[in-house]
């Protein structure tokens, strides 16, 4: 195999500097858009906000003013929620009793 002549090899380094740089460029470009994108996601925060003041205003509302802080420990409302297991269900958290079908079975009783 020949050798190329000195003339024909010589590019090589420049090759990849091109190709790094157009990378860089493009890493660049792309958090550019990004950035772009993140401002106009806060700008339509920022106008839903005003609007949404506005409208509690209008309706009545104190403007700024959040949810009312809870300050005591909440319990569960009768009625609301799961029904509490009955004992001996074998719906509890704790193993089965002993003696106990498993889950799921039926229990065949001799007549």
């Amino acid at each position: 195999m020949e050798h190329a002549p000195r003339a024909g090899r010589g590019g090589g380094a420049a090759v990849v500097l091109t190709l790094l740089i157009a990378l860089v460029e493009a890493v660049e470009a792309a958090a550019w858009h990004r950035a772009q994108e993140f401002r106009a996601q806060a700008r339509a925060a920022a106008e839903a906000a005003v609007l949404l003041r506005d409208a509690a205003a209008l309706a009545g509302g104190r403007p700024g003013a959040g949810p009312e802080p809870r300050t005591g420990r909440v319990t569960r409302a009768a009625g609301r929620g799961l029904p509490a297991a009955a004992p001996g269900t074998g719906t509890g958290t704790g193993p089965p009793a002993p003696g106990s079908a498993p889950a799921g079975s039926a229990r065949l009783v001799a007549p």
